[in-house]
């Protein structure tokens, strides 16, 4: 009798646990994708602090403080492609409740403000939490954040004659630093960084061991957060863009092929928290290498005359 009683409380308990599950993949398969644009800033508010973010995609980027999380699409040339334009973003705050939502670029939006984990009735139901706690979520008032947001910078247009120029004597100058990314058998070296006049340039050699040719998608600049100084906040990169790119060459062949690749930036300094975070992505493939440049080497560049 004993044994007929274990058996039919752990069919029940199976059971039950399956159905759990099942609301909850079902909740958060429901929920609402939200647009973000290139142009605003759009805000997500918790209720409690954010002890994890998770951003599924490099073309969005974020910023956090404390309860807030502030979100952004890169935009530029990154707004064709479906993985430029849809990703995922995570968040589990320090309480222990677990969001995840489905973003979307759209330039041209409305509500730039969310809030989570409120509990009102009233709200639009965006996500669920995981636990006994249903979590809610609701867009708030209209506005834009455009002039005080950290993402937003005013680009001024170069002559194309003063850029060439200092790719040509970036490609000339010697060596003055040497900072390495090895992975997949691609072997990345950052091997000068000059500075003259509005300029800063980057000069970068790439090499493939692997037999099979490397085909470039994208390089994309990141400016990280330095781990010494993010104790308390969760943070992401912001992007930095090449005012110049010196190379039209997109393919390092594979077994032992190497290239030279040179970028021009208007002049810029990390702030004293952050690193500068090179990555190398493949055109369809899943090969990828990344160097991070210190701080210290950033405001240290070979003057050029």
């Amino acid at each position: 009798m004993k044994y007929i009683s274990l058996i039919l409380f752990t069919f029940f308990y199976i059971q039950l646990g399956t159905a759990q599950n099942n609301t909850v993949f079902q909740s958060i398969k429901s929920s609402r994708p939200i647009p973000i644009s290139d142009i605003k800033t759009t805000h997500f508010i918790f209720k409690d602090k954010i002890k994890y973010l998770d951003l599924g995609s490099r073309y969005f980027v974020t910023d956090t403080l404390e309860n807030i999380v502030k979100v952004k699409h890169i935009g530029g040339m990154y707004t064709e492609k479906k993985e430029e334009k849809e990703t995922n973003i995570t968040i589990i705050t320090r309480e222990g409740d677990f969001f995840t939502v489905p973003l979307y670029f759209k330039r041209d939006i409305e509500n730039t403000t969310y809030k989570f984990g409120y509990g009102d009735t009233n709200f639009t139901s965006l996500s669920s939490g995981v636990g006994n706690s249903s979590r809610t979520s609701q867009s708030t008032s209209t506005y834009s954040t455009n002039q005080n947001s950290v993402f937003t910078s005013e680009k001024k247009s170069y002559d194309t004659a003063e850029l060439l120029q200092m790719c040509n004597l970036s490609k000339a100058a010697s060596a003055n630093v040497t900072l390495k990314g090895n992975r997949d058998l691609i072997v990345a070296k950052i091997r000068g960084i000059y500075y003259k006049d509005d300029f800063l340039s980057i000069k970068l050699h790439v090499q493939n061991f692997s037999t099979i040719d490397l085909d470039i998608d994208d390089f994309l600049f990141r400016f990280i957060k330095d781990k010494r100084f993010a104790k308390d906040q969760v943070y992401q990169e912001r992007l930095l863009e090449p005012e110049m790119s010196c190379s039209d060459i997109r393919k390092v062949k594979g077994t032992g092929g190497s290239e030279i690749f040179t970028f021009v930036f208007k002049k810029f300094t990390p702030n004293v928290d952050e690193k500068l975070r090179l990555e190398i992505l493949e055109e369809q493939g899943g090969r990828s290498t990344t160097i991070v440049i210190p701080r210290k080497r950033l405001l240290r560049p070979k003057v050029l005359k």
